[in-house]
C-alpha cells in the first residue's frame, strides 16, 4: 500500500510546482501558511508533529478553495494595485483609463473587510496613498505573517513613488530585481554582448550610459557619441526596450525639474518635489525647491522604473567606489562577467583582492533575506557587500539586523560596509 506524501513533498508539489515559486518555494510556503522558516523546516523533519491549524490551512491551499482574505493577503493586494498605478502613471503622466482592475478589485475587498473591521482598509487611492506613506507596523493590522520582521518597518510609497518593499509584496516569493532581469531589454542586451569579442566593453559603456543619463533629450547625440556603444548595430532596440518616452503631464511651464543628486525627474507636490533618490540630502534639496532644469521636448527619453531603482541609483554609489580606488592606484573593474558582481579590484601591490556588490536597501531584513551571495569570488576576494553612505541615517542599527537575520537563517556571514567605511577599511582618502 502506498504510504500518503510527507508534509515536505505536499508543500514542494503545492508551492513549486501548482503554484510556480520554483526555487523559492519555502519562502512562500512559510508565508502563505503563517509560520516562519525555522519553523516549516522543523516541520519537514521526519516524525515531526505538524499543527494542526497549518495542515487545515495547506489542505485549503491545496483544494483551491477562494482564500480568505486575510490581512497578508490586503497588504500584497494593496502593493499589486499600486504597482499597478505606478506603471500607468510612469507611461502616461496620469491615469487615462480610469483605476487599473486591480486597484478597484482591492477596493472593493477593503469595503467589505471594513463592514467587520470598522474603517480600517482604505477604499479610494487618495485614502490608499496616505496609508501606504505610513510603515505597515502602524496600520493596525495583524502581522503575525512577517514572522522576521522583514516588511515590519516598511512603506509602500515613499518619496511620491512605489518602494522595492512594494514591488516585492506585490509578487509574495519573488526578488523584486527578477523584474529587471526578465526585462526583454536585459536580455537583449545580455545576448548582444555574449555575441561579441568585446562585450564586456559594451556592457560596462551602456550600463554607465544609463546611471549617468536617467533623462536623455537625444540618445543619439548621447549614446552615439561613445566610441564603443557607436559600434553596436541594435543599439536603438536596445534604448527603446531601456528607455520610454518622457510624459509631457511631467513638465512644469515646458520644464523638467531634476534632482541634483540622482539626475531623476522630480515629481511636484503642491510646491514641494519628490525625488525617487532615498540620499536625505536629495530629498533636502528636492523639498526646498533645489532643482536642475530640462527643456522638455517630445520624443525625450526617460530610464525605465527597474532599471532607475537597481542600476542607475546604486549605480550611483558604484561609480563613487570604482573611481576613488582608481585614483588610489587599484586595478579597478566595474561589473565583471557582465555583471557577476558589481565591482572588483586589486590593490597596487597585489596583495588584496576584494569583491563587491553595491545594494541600495533601506531594510536590513530585506536585503539580508534576499542576498544571494558572491558567484564564486568567496575563495579568492574579500568580499563585501556595501551600502549607500546615507542608508545608515535611515535605518538605525542595519548592520546589526542585517547580521542578525543572516545568522537566524543559517546564511553565510557577509561583510556589510557603507562605501566610506570600506574606504577606509582599505586605507583610502574618502
Amino acid at each position: 500500500m502506498e504510504s500518503a506524501p510527507s508534509f515536505h513533498d505536499r508543500c514542494q508539489h503545492l508551492f513549486s510546482d501548482r503554484l510556480g515559486h520554483g526555487r523559492r518555494w519555502k519562502t512562500a510556503a512559510a508565508q502563505a501558511l503563517g509560520i516562519g522558516r525555522a519553523t516549516l523546516y522543523r516541520y519537514f523533519e521526519e516524525g515531526a508533529e505538524v499543527a494542526a491549524v497549518v495542515l487545515a490551512r495547506l489542505a485549503d491551499l491545496e483544494r483551491g478553495d477562494k482564500p480568505v482574505r486575510d490581512d497578508r493577503s490586503m497588504v500584497v493586494l494593496l502593493a499589486s494595485a499600486l504597482v499597478d498605478v505606478q506603471k500607468q502613471i510612469d507611461e502616461r503622466g496620469w491615469l487615462k483609463d480610469g483605476y487599473p482592475p486591480g486597484l478597484r478589485r482591492v477596493l472593493d475587498l477593503a469595503a467589505a473587510r471594513n463592514i467587520q473591521d470598522g474603517d480600517l482598509w482604505p477604499t479610494s487611492l487618495a485614502d490608499m496613498a496616505r496609508l501606504a506613506q505610513e510603515p505597515l507596523y502602524k496600520w493596525g493590522i495583524d502581522l503575525s505573517w512577517d514572522v522576521e520582521g522583514e516588511f515590519a518597518a516598511a512603506k509602500l510609497i515613499d518619496g511620491g513613488e512605489i518602494t522595492t518593499e512594494c514591488v516585492a509584496l506585490a509578487q509574495p516569493g519573488k526578488n523584486p530585481e527578477t523584474e529587471l532581469e526578465e526585462n526583454l531589454g536585459y536580455k537583449l542586451l545580455l545576448g548582444l554582448c555574449r555575441d561579441r569579442r568585446d562585450g564586456q566593453q559594451v556592457y560596462v559603456a551602456w550600463r554607465r550610459a544609463v546611471v549617468e543619463n536617467p533623462v536623455l533629450p537625444s540618445w543619439t547625440t548621447t549614446l552615439l557619441s561613445d566610441p564603443v556603444l557607436a559600434t553596436v548595430e541594435r543599439i536603438d532596440e536596445v534604448v527603446d526596450a531601456f528607455y520610454q518616452r518622457v510624459p509631457e503631464a511631467m513638465a512644469i511651464s515646458g520644464m523638467l525639474p531634476i534632482c541634483t543628486v540622482s539626475g531623476t525627474i522630480l515629481r511636484q507636490d503642491g510646491r514641494a518635489f519628490h525625488t525617487e533618490s532615498r540620499d536625505p540630502e536629495a530629498r533636502r534639496r528636492a523639498r526646498a525647491g533645489k532643482h536642475a532644469t530640462m527643456r522638455f521636448r517630445p520624443g525625450m527619453l526617460y530610464l525605465r522604473r527597474p532599471f532607475r531603482t537597481f542600476w542607475c541609483l546604486p549605480g550611483k554609489a558604484e561609480l563613487v567606489l570604482h573611481t576613488k580606488l582608481t585614483k588610489a592606484g587599484w586595478m579597478s573593474s566595474l561589473w565583471p562577467d557582465l555583471d557577476r558582481v558589481d565591482l572588483v579590484a586589486m590593490s597596487p601591490g597585489g596583495q588584496t583582492r576584494i569583491a563587491v556588490d553595491v545594494k541600495d536597501y533601506v531594510s536590513p531584513e530585506n536585503l539580508a533575506s534576499r542576498f544571494e551571495g558572491f558567484k564564486g569570488f568567496a575563495e579568492t576576494h574579500r568580499c563585501y557587500v556595501a551600502i549607500p553612505d546615507h542608508i545608515p541615517e535611515i535605518t538605525l542599527n542595519f548592520e546589526a539586523r542585517f547580521e542578525a537575520i543572516r545568522a537566524s537563517r543559517a546564511k553565510a556571514n557577509v561583510r556589510l560596509r557603507t562605501i566610506s567605511d570600506l574606504l577606509d577599511e582599505l586605507e583610502i582618502a574618502p
